[in-house]
């Protein structure tokens, strides 16, 4: 991972999602990937500056996808995500803690096939 630590946060939720054993990518998969799956996609930095050093906050969104009939599938695993995340507070070099989140469920019909749309937005502020 880099020195980075909006990047290592990213990279640490992509992690969590696939040990806690969702199909998790940072793009959005072709038509052939099975449902559900897991997008971690969008994300906004905000650095904090203090007197000795930086800290920051970083907005991330997590989608989950599947098929209409899986609605509370889906709900599952946004809950699961957001617990697996918030109680995990590190990456390889910084520590963070989830200090704001907030979840929707929304129909999507831009497929073939009717779709539930997760959404599970996070704040985490590294230290």
């Amino acid at each position: 991972m880099s020195n980075n630590p909006y990047n290592e946060i990213f990279q640490t939720i992509i992690e969590l999602s696939q040990k806690q054993g969702y199909d998790t990518f940072d793009y959005l998969p072709d038509e052939n990937q099975s449902y559900p799956f897991v997008f971690v996609g969008n994300q906004q930095n905000t650095d904090i500056p203090t007197k000795d050093r930086t800290l920051g906050t970083t907005h991330i969104q997590i989608d989950v996808y599947a098929e209409f009939n899986y609605r509370s599938e889906v709900a599952d695993i946004i809950d699961d995500l957001q617990t697996a995340i918030a109680s995990n507070d590190t990456t390889e070099h910084f520590k963070y803690r989830v200090t704001d989140t907030s979840s929707q469920m929304i129909p999507d019909r831009t497929t073939e096939i009717a779709l539930w749309h997760g959404i599970l937005e996070m704040d985490v502020r590294y230290l």
